[in-house]
């Protein structure tokens, strides 16, 4: 996946601004700009020695039989590998509807859109850095549920870890939604907001705080986001934070990535068994 990087330069935005205002600091705002790209991250058989004639007259040999075809038919190794992708899709399936039945959905309605297949990490080192990575090309969704497992670190005291949902496809000139979870000391806060070209346009949820936020260094937090037309349902860590409404529709569909940013230090956001289920 292509990473892009995004420095913070001039306004105010919603959750940094709000975090700022709790802790007594004000938050200047983001403009995404483009980093470059990552680098593409028998032996044979030694000859019998000749055997010396004997005496005895050569037999004339008798017809060798032509091998019957094996009863065993020859494993079709695209149907064995489709076999197991389906088999690993039902086990996942399974998990996901646990996990859909503790906030009373279930897998009858809608299909398993997207999984994450291994962790993505998101180093910060710069001051005041934001960078964002796309989930999977062509992924658009309009309801879904969407759940991730979020670890951080770091060593500065503000840095959120987030995702971004119903995006426009350039993140970085569009419009779309962005849930941010704030890491900072004694301030477990989050926020729903719309952003368009970087920039913060108005909060969905406002600020929030949530003793349900594991703050501690290397701690992680699962979240489950619900979206139904105008609807946002959030839940951290299996506790339900509340449902919350943008009746504008500002955007009804669009694309998804992982988001982190931070104030100063080094940080990292690592996302975990993330996964998107379409709802119909």
């Amino acid at each position: 996946m292509n990473k892009r990087k995004i420095y913070i330069i001039i306004t105010i935005t919603g959750l940094a601004w709000l975090a700022s205002a709790c802790a007594g600091t004000q938050a200047t705002s983001v403009t995404p700009e483009p980093t470059d790209p990552p680098l593409p991250s028998a032996t044979p058989v030694p000859p019998t020695e000749t055997a010396i004639p004997s005496a005895t007259p050569t037999q004339v040999p008798t017809d060798t039989p032509t091998p019957e075809p094996s009863a065993t038919p020859t494993p079709d190794e695209a149907a064995t590998a489709q076999a197991i992708a389906t088999q690993t899709t039902e086990v996942i399936v399974a998990e996901i509807g646990e996990q859909l039945e503790a906030v009373d959905l279930s897998t009858d309605s809608g299909y398993l859109m997207w999984v994450q297949d291994e962790p993505i990490s998101i180093d910060l080192n710069a001051y005041q850095e934001w960078i964002y990575d796309p989930f999977a090309v062509g992924l658009v969704s309009s309801d879904f549920v969407l759940k991730s497992d979020i670890t951080w670190e770091s060593s500065s005291g503000l840095v959120t870890c987030g995702l971004f949902f119903r995006s426009e496809e350039n993140f970085e000139q569009g419009k779309q939604y962005l849930y941010e979870m704030l890491r900072l000391s004694g301030l477990p806060g989050w926020d729903i907001t719309f952003l368009q070209d970087g920039r913060f346009q108005k909060s969905v949820s406002d600020f929030r705080t949530n003793s349900a936020i594991h703050q501690e260094q290397n701690s992680t937090n699962k979240i489950m986001l619900i979206a139904e037309g105008e609807k946002f349902t959030l839940y951290i860590n299996d506790t339900r934070a509340g449902s919350f409404y943008d009746y504008s529709k500002s955007i009804l569909e669009g694309y998804f990535a992982y988001s982190a940013r931070q104030e100063s230090g080094e940080s990292i956001c690592t996302f975990t068994d993330t996964w998107v289920w379409a709802l119909e």
